[in-house]
């Protein structure tokens, strides 16, 4: 039987920190800028130190009835002292199990061990406990790893490129970032020449206008395209600081993974437990073959919306390493949506993008002084429409479903990104066929499949063939009425 790591004992001091605010008022309803209130003050700081002496002990009563207990076969952890609650998991249930070491816990020997099953709550850590280094390499003793002699020596192994390459390109919509900051650095110029060519007009009939706020225009414009900068640059700098010497080692029933500098992670992540493995691309990266893997996995990436498996590398690298948990880029969709359907993908950004340059050049007739100034507006709304437009295009002639005797893959867009997903049919929960008005005289329709993880995953193939569809649910044994 093991206790948790002293530190936490802090940790439950501070669940009652709350009891701090008597002393508090206290303090401010006696002090006074005076010897005579700092004296009344010092009298009664007995009773301050009394509640601070409670909160330390409630953590300290915390901590020693905080026991975890260790077995051949499963894990437990008791904590409470009136009310004891106790959680055990089975050793061979465990999902994905997880140390965390903080840099300025290096010292103190003190490290996270988190457990993950596929039971309990959604995006909920099943059992998370700060122990000693020892009793953590305890734990971490009794949960399968990679065996060495049965490593696979295939994988890929990631650079320091291609992981600067990942958090370049996944760093909180880099292009976005780009495209706001432009924006708002050439806005605010345009809108303080027009803003000021409007109060020249203005002036010609009163001189009470202040141009006060005009100034400001272009200043308050370029704060807010840095900040667009400057937040990108954190989410990259926290991406690169996250997936540092990031490493990956798998067998075939086990995957070990370690990444991390300020925070120093090792995952061992149970090969079968995994729902399903998505193989992520933007079109830059599409057209240079090039993907990231992630997965979804109960307990891995809870803390951020990139699970990676394999950051940024060639399709054909992938191939040659990741064909054991059925990664594989090659083959084509045996069912596609319908080849007329392209207004469906990439007809609506396409019919704004030619909308917006034709309004611009009737604004332009009518009111011949904004033409050098709609340039820019325009050029700014059509580049991502443009953009989306490309994106949508190439996911019509890409996207489909292909059904194997024990697999699924999904070729699939969401937003400007491209999916292409590959599990296990046991893994699928849920088949849609949606249809709309309009695809009913086509016999078209969109198929949405859900599959299981801790977090909302479907995937939508748009403009199927009805036909394809209802061979696609048959197949996978899912009765839908169309």
């Amino acid at each position: 039987m093991y206790h948790e790591h002293f530190l936490r004992s802090f940790r439950y001091s501070m669940k009652s920190l709350w009891l701090l605010i008597f002393p508090i008022i206290r303090g401010v309803s006696a002090f006074r800028f005076n010897p005579e209130g700092f004296y009344a003050w010092v009298r009664g700081a007995w009773m301050d130190i009394f509640v601070f002496g409670i909160i330390l002990l409630y953590g300290l009563v915390r901590w020693y009835c905080s026991r975890i207990t260790l077995t051949d076969n499963a894990i437990t952890h008791t904590e409470g002292i009136f009310f004891k609650i106790s959680r055990t998991i089975p050793f061979d249930k465990i999902s994905s199990a997880s140390t965390e070491t903080l840099f300025f816990l290096f010292p103190l020997r003190a490290t996270v061990v988190c457990c993950d099953t596929r039971a309990g709550f959604f995006k909920s850590t099943d059992m998370r406990i700060l122990v000693s280094r020892d009793v953590a390499n305890k734990i971490m003793s009794r949960i399968p790893n990679v065996k060495h002699e049965n490593r696979i020596k295939d994988i890929p192994v990631p650079t320091f490129r291609s992981v600067l390459l990942f958090a370049f390109f996944f760093s909180s919509g880099f292009s976005g970032a780009v495209y706001l900051a432009a924006f708002f650095f050439k806005g605010g110029d345009m809108a303080h020449d027009i803003i000021g060519m409007s109060l020249d007009r203005i002036n010609k009939t009163t001189d009470r206008i202040s141009e006060t706020a005009l100034l400001k225009i272009p200043r308050t414009a370029i704060l807010v395209g840095i900040l667009f900068i400057v937040a990108w640059l954190l989410s990259f700098t926290m991406n690169v600081v996250k997936y540092y010497k990031f490493r990956m080692t798998a067998d075939g029933e086990y995957i070990s993974i370690a990444c991390g500098l300020v925070k120093r992670r090792r995952y061992r992540i149970k090969a079968d437990h995994i729902n399903y493995t998505d193989l992520r691309q933007n079109l830059l990266m599409k057209l240079r073959r090039a993907v990231t893997i992630n997965i979804s996995c109960p307990g891995y990436g809870l803390d951020s919306n990139l699970p990676v498996l394999l950051s940024i590398n060639k399709k054909q690298k992938i191939d040659r390493g990741m064909e054991v948990f059925g990664v594989h880029t090659l083959g084509r969709p045996q069912y596609r949506p319908c080849w007329t359907s392209f207004f469906s993908y990439g007809g609506i950004p396409a019919s704004c993008a030619a909308a917006v340059y034709v309004l611009s050049q009737y604004a332009i007739e009518r009111i011949p002084f904004l033409d050098k100034y709609l340039d820019f507006p325009v050029i700014m709304l059509e580049i991502p429409l443009l953009w989306f437009t490309a994106v949508k295009t190439v996911a019509h002639r890409t996207s489909g479903i292909s059904i194997y005797s024990k697999d699924i893959m999904i070729w699939c867009s969401k937003g400007t990104a491209f999916h292409t997903v590959v599990a296990k049919r046991k893994n699928i929960v849920k088949v849609e066929i949606q249809q709309t008005i309009t695809q009913i005289p086509w016999k078209t329709c969109d198929m949405v499949i859900w599959f299981r993880g801790e977090s909302r995953s479907r995937y939508k193939v748009k403009s199927m063939y009805l036909k394809d569809a209802r061979e696609i649910a048959e197949k996978l044994h899912h009765d839908i009425l169309v």
